[in-house]
């Protein structure tokens, strides 16, 4: 996997851990400074996640993938819906008709879907 030994990833772990707590510290400094003008610090990072957030619908790339799920989500919810009102209006003609016992109307209360 990796070629380092057990001391090197600690060293490194412990770099990264105290590059973190610079950086942290040096934004608490910055958040906490009461001399400071400007009520907005600025983060590099966070500039560019605003931005490619702001951007993201001039470079959006459509592909069959993109309009393949929202269609069959549609056709899914088109399809259980009208399952759904042919079965009821099923059991609804066959209870008008009389043609339904009561043990049926039992068997079909219990369902969940309805």
């Amino acid at each position: 996997m990796s070629d380092l030994t057990t001391s090197e990833m600690r060293q490194t772990v412990a770099e990264r851990a105290a590059a973190r707590n610079r950086l942290k510290e040096a934004y608490q400094r910055l958040y906490n400074n009461p001399f400071r003008t400007n009520s907005q610090i600025y983060d590099p990072a966070v500039f560019r996640y605003e931005a490619a957030r702001a951007y993201a619908r001039e470079f959006y790339k459509i592909t069959p993938r993109s309009l393949a799920i929202p269609a069959g989500l549609v056709v899914l919810t088109v399809w259980l819906q009208t399952h759904i009102n042919q079965e009821k209006s099923t059991k609804h003609e066959a209870i008008q008709a009389g043609k339904s016992t009561y043990y049926d109307r039992a068997l079909w209360s219990s369902k969940v879907l309805f």
